[in-house]
């Protein structure tokens, strides 16, 4: 006697929508957090404080808490024109540019407010690796939803810890590290686990299309060497809107590293090669969706792509003329940069249609 296929195990009814509810008020302070962490960057409050995770104060104090005495933040502020002489000190001996030591504030009462910006950075990280948390623990406790989720809110979950490695070790870095391209692409690769895990939860089965997919793995990239350039066009002159003065693109003295971490010129070529294959690989993908009537929300998943990617292209093209030192417009710019990977990586993972589900 023939054995019949077997079929998935069910959840317990509303279980797959609670849990999809919350992860995606996972996905949205993920957003917001990387918002935030830009937000840092600009404002040159990187290193704003010096401590990791505990803040160190007066009388040999450590808290997860700001302070709240006038002694208190004598002690943060003291800490921190510490950890400042050692960056100089640095800076002096080639290691790390000027940019790296952030802001300097005039006063107690301006460092104060690169201080809670830092530190609401850090709430809203503990924020959301506690609910990374609870979601893989709600995964785990049901097998149909392990089965479906659990892989990605691990996932996910193990690229937090990561991240919070990144954010610790890149503080002796200062503000302007060569290294925060690591923190960029690293945050986008959590979104996406997450955004994976909701759509497993709403779709059980799935087809990847391969342009979309190739147009989402351009735009990580684009995230990628847009962390490289945020620190390497403040060593480099001003280049316009596209970059091409902004120095050779190679440098013949000095190493592969040096070249391939420093030099701004290069950033500026590859950044903007790949947004043009990235444009290139959207329309192709839209073409080829249209002319095979894909399923609806890969079609107009990859219209809101092609509309994300031309405002992100004025937006970088705004970044780069504008002052350094701004912020509105280069977080914009970063905020839909993440969007854009997200949308396509939703135009990538197309619902299976369910003929195809019974055929197999």
């Amino acid at each position: 006697m023939e054995s019949s296929p077997r079929t998935p195990e069910a959840p317990a009814p509303g279980a797959a929508a609670r849990l999809g509810a919350w992860a995606t008020v996972l996905l949205i302070g993920i957003l917001a957090l990387n918002t935030a962490g830009g937000w840092v960057r600009l404002s040159g409050s990187g290193v704003a404080i010096p401590h990791w995770p505990l803040i160190e104060l007066a009388d040999g104090k450590r808290t997860l808490l700001p302070p709240f005495s006038a002694r208190d933040w004598q002690a943060a502020y003291e800490a921190w024109q510490a950890h400042q002489q050692r960056l100089a000190q640095r800076v002096a001996a080639g290691e790390l540019p000027a940019l790296a030591r952030g802001r300097q504030p005039a006063d107690l009462d301006e460092f104060r407010a690169m201080f809670l910006i830092e530190w609401f950075h850090r709430l809203l990280a503990a924020l959301v690796g506690l609910l990374a948390l609870s979601c893989l623990g709600t995964a785990l406790a049901q097998r149909a939803l392990r089965a479906r989720v659990g892989g990605w809110f691990a996932a996910a979950l193990i690229l937090i810890g990561v991240q919070a490695w990144l954010g610790a070790a890149l503080i002796a870095e200062g503000t302007g590290t060569r290294w925060l391209f690591l923190h960029q692409g690293n945050a986008a690769l959590i979104a996406g686990c997450v955004l994976l895990a909701i759509l497993r939860l709403v779709d059980q089965r799935h087809e990847l299309r391969a342009l979309p997919l190739f147009a989402a793995a351009l735009a990580w990239l684009l995230l990628v060497s847009g962390g490289l350039l945020a620190g390497s066009r403040h060593l480099a002159p001003p280049a316009g809107p596209l970059g091409l003065d902004a120095g050779p693109l190679w440098w013949p003295t000095a190493t592969l590293a040096a070249n391939l971490l420093d030099n701004g010129a290069l950033h500026h070529l590859v950044h903007r090669l790949a947004a043009l294959l990235l444009i290139a690989a959207i329309l192709a993908a839209w073409w080829q969706a249209a002319r095979q009537q894909a399923a609806e929300r890969v079609r107009l998943a990859l219209a809101a792509a092609a509309t994300f990617a031309v405002v992100e292209a004025m937006l970088g093209l705004a970044s780069a003329t504008l002052p350094r030192g701004a912020i509105i417009v280069p977080l914009a710019h970063q905020f839909l940069g993440h969007v854009l990977f997200l949308t396509l990586l939703i135009a990538a993972c197309a619902p299976r249609p369910a003929a195809a589900d019974a055929g197999a």
